[in-house]
């Protein structure tokens, strides 16, 4: 949902780290597209910046930072080169609750944040789900409308606004 709701898909590549849950590989494969694998780093097992670098090409779409153990990847230097290179910054920020990087929050420094509430996480429902942060209007919307089963939602508001 979170990839489509971008307009990643079928060969488009996404960089995601090579030490996480299966699940974040699985996410960039439910939209069709291709995981490539980047190294971590040793001292905090987030992203390495080198290792992402060399593994972007033509089709590289996004970049997955996985922010894990409280450690949260070191984002400036990330969210400059997805910039340089026009790539969107998709955080998963579900293990690093209460962290904070130069002063800002997890899921709020990328394009958009995932976070999934499995029950071994920081913040859990007590089985499963999930949510989507994104100061971006347009792709919050797209967001909504995946979840209600590909209904446009903003336009079913709007002719619930009609009804009334």
């Amino acid at each position: 949902m979170l990839f489509r709701s971008l307009g990643v898909g079928p060969g488009d590549e996404v960089i995601v780290p090579s030490y996480t849950f299966i699940a974040t590989s699985f996410s960039v494969l439910q939209a069709g597209a291709v995981p490539r694998f980047a190294d971590v780093n040793r001292e905090d097992h987030c992203l390495s910046l080198a290792s992402v670098e060399g593994l972007i090409n033509e089709r590289t779409k996004a970049i997955m930072p996985v922010h894990l153990y409280g450690n949260v990847a070191d984002m400036d230097p990330l969210l400059e080169l997805a910039k340089r290179r026009h790539l969107y910054v998709i955080e998963d920020n579900a293990q690093a609750f209460g962290g904070s990087y130069e002063g800002r929050k997890p899921g709020a420094l990328g394009d958009v944040g995932a976070c999934s509430f499995c029950q071994n996480k920081t913040f859990t429902t007590g089985g499963e789900g999930g949510m989507v942060t994104t100061d971006d209007e347009e792709v919050a919307w797209r967001c909504r409308s995946f979840r209600d089963h590909g209904y446009d939602v903003r336009e079913r508001l709007r002719l619930l606004e009609m009804e009334q």
